[in-house]
């Protein structure tokens, strides 16, 4: 499935989504991640004293992902009234050819390109991680391989909350306000959510 462009959507169109609605949706996000990388990750880790980026998966799970799936759910809810199905307002279709060969190119693109930042930064950092220390933990091996399996349903609920909230519930909002800036509004706000992400400092 992909969304559709604004000029082949069809369905019912949501109420707008203007700069005030969009910095506060996407800055409540942002304050939230914030809240679990600074507040809930140490807490966690404190109160358990569970290994730190398992405590990172469920923290940003309960505080980020959850909160924000719930505020997606009732702004849909208030649209409720809106003709049409939920698929249609959603942005979403069967996709085709050109959906596909755009999906493919762009991953490898960013493949290439994250690569590429990767390797100048660390360069510039003398091969020291740019992770958050929460993040760290010592390679797989035999009684550790649960670890991978509780980072799954984390990194399923990470990329589906995300695509949801910021690009199934908000861009067609926003491009009811922006028309075809939308994309553009939608991106910087994105940038600015990740802005709240710690550094290897923090």
């Amino acid at each position: 499935m992909t969304a559709n462009s604004s000029e082949t959507r069809e369905g019912p169109e949501p109420p707008p989504l203007g700069l005030g609605g969009s910095a506060a949706l996407f800055g409540a996000g942002a304050l939230l991640l914030f809240l679990v990388t600074r507040v809930a990750v140490p807490a966690f880790v404190s109160a358990t004293g569970a290994e730190p980026v398992v405590m990172w998966f469920l923290a940003a799970s309960i505080v980020l992902f959850g909160p924000l799936l719930l505020t997606a759910a009732l702004l849909l809810y208030r649209e409720r009234r809106l003709p049409g199905s939920l698929g249609a307002r959603l942005w979403l279709r069967t996709m085709n050819g050109g959906d596909w060969l755009w999906a493919v190119g762009g991953l490898a693109a960013v493949s290439v390109l994250t690569g590429g930042i990767g390797a100048a930064l660390r360069m510039l950092q003398d091969g020291k991680t740019l992770h958050p220390s929460f993040m760290a933990f010592e390679p797989l091996g035999p009684g550790r391989y649960w670890i991978l399996g509780a980072w799954l349903p984390f990194f399923a609920l990470n990329i589906v909350g995300e695509e949801f909230v910021w690009r199934g519930v908000a861009l067609p909002r926003q491009e009811v306000a922006f028309g075809g800036r939308a994309w553009l509004v939608n991106g910087i706000m994105w940038l600015l959510f990740h802005a709240a992400f710690p550094g290897k400092s923090c």
